[in-house]
């Protein structure tokens, strides 16, 4: 499982509480997964190859190795 943990700027202008004008994210720390634990086969021009579930299946199918999760440590709102 791939783990972001985020940090997240909204700029607005003074007197404003919804809409932000400008949004910055950043990435504070990252965790990589391991191997895929639950491979797909695919079948192409005949072949059979197993790839990663997280490249082919949708995010509540995949395995834990591959899916990913985004984890916002901080919000902070500035007035401009």
């Amino acid at each position: 499982m791939s783990r972001y943990r985020v940090q997240i700027t909204e700029t607005s202008a003074v007197g404003v509480t919804e809409n932000p004008w400008s949004v910055t994210r950043r990435v504070v720390d990252q965790a990589d997964g391991g191997p895929c634990l639950r491979p797909v086969e695919v079948k192409a021009n005949g072949q059979r190859r197993l790839i990663a579930c997280g490249r082919r299946l949708p995010a509540d199918r995949q395995c834990d190795a591959c899916r990913v999760r985004v984890q916002v440590v901080e919000v902070r709102r500035v007035a401009e």
